[in-house]
């Protein structure tokens, strides 16, 4: 498992360079954060298997993952990483708890988060609103079920929402980077 994560973290790594690094000019803008750090940080900090339940990045680069507990799976903890430094685990508190079978069907295996895939969706995303210069407001992945309770339609969806000086708009992605949804305003 440890060769795995390893891989996994080389492939993030290298993968975020080569992606930033052929990107559009416009693309290239956002500060991403060190992911590959993040995880090591993380996976040092809690072990494997990470199991997450909700992925944001802000307009800063600053992360939020909330991954469910292995040793209480009832339980999801937010990890917070801002520029080299983590903070966590952060209780999180639900307003209705859903159960342990709940959420094992919401969590996401990292293992199958294609992290690299990241900036050519950023790109796909000012492509398809028509809005090049537009500045990330956040990048977010979760089931499509946000209360973490059995649904017939969830999926995890990467959700890039982006704001200019004149429109605003969102466009959703499947895990493999596949658009499912676009909406300007």
């Amino acid at each position: 498992m440890a060769k795995t994560l390893a891989k996994i973290l080389l492939a993030l790594g290298v993968g975020l360079m080569v992606a930033g690094a052929g990107a559009e000019p416009a693309a290239a803008d956002y500060g991403w954060p060190n992911l590959a750090d993040f995880l090591q940080q993380l996976i040092g900090k809690v072990g494997a298997p990470v199991k997450v339940y909700k992925l944001e990045m802000d307009r800063d680069g600053k992360v939020d993952l909330w991954i469910q507990q292995q040793a209480h799976p009832d339980l999801v903890d937010s990890w917070e990483y801002d520029h080299g430094r983590i903070d966590g685990p952060i209780p999180v508190k639900f307003d209705h708890y859903p159960s342990v079978a709940a959420l094992d069907y919401h969590v996401i295996e990292l293992t199958m988060i294609d992290f690299p895939r990241l900036p050519a969706m950023l790109a796909t995303a000012r492509a398809k609103l028509g809005l090049p210069d537009a500045r990330v407001v956040y990048i977010k992945l979760e089931r499509g079920d946000s209360s973490g309770f059995f649904s017939v339609t969830d999926t995890p969806i990467w959700t890039f929402a982006l704001d200019g000086p004149r429109h605003d708009g969102r466009v959703e992605f499947d895990l493999k980077g596949r658009v499912l949804d676009v909406d300007k305003d």
